[in-house]
């Protein structure tokens, strides 16, 4: 399975400079706002051709569907809030590095590291399911006019 880790393999979290880590996190947050933007579209796919969806697929997978959108979601901005909580943290360690354990930081780094890899992983399935689904509907509409000149 692909790696879905924004950096390089190995123990860089361990020994990576507190603001290195910093950087990386912004970039997790850049990628999870993304993200939200993303399922954000995708629910709006599916709203905007439920009645047709309903035709080619069964009522309670498209609620399933829906349900897990929603879900993901709200995973998505959890996540958001942990990376934000865990931005404060590293400019508070950078700050005062005499209060805190960097060693706890860069565990709970590691963790929400891992978090990220899950969820984006899901997304990618769920994403791959609401095309599909989508994708057949609009094979099955028959084009409208029919183009001459191409």
């Amino acid at each position: 399975m692909h790696s879905y880790r924004d950096r390089p393999k190995g123990h860089y979290i361990q020994k990576a400079s507190l603001k290195d880590l910093y950087m990386l996190t912004k970039s997790w947050r850049n990628n999870l706002e993304f993200c939200l933007f993303e399922i954000e579209f995708l629910e709006q796919l599916v709203e905007a051709s439920f009645v047709k969806l309903l035709l080619n697929e069964d009522l309670d997978k498209l609620v399933d569907l829906r349900r897990e959108l929603s879900e993901v979601k709200n995973q998505s901005k959890n996540i958001q809030n942990s990376i934000q909580v865990q931005l404060f943290y590293n400019v508070d360690i950078i700050d005062n590095p005499l209060n805190h354990d960097a060693s706890i930081f860069r565990y709970e780094h590691g963790l929400l590291e891992d978090r990220i890899a899950e969820f984006l992983k899901i997304l990618k399935l769920l994403k791959y399911v609401v095309f599909k689904i989508t994708r057949n509907v609009l094979e099955s509409d028959k084009p409208k006019f029919i183009w001459r000149y191409n």
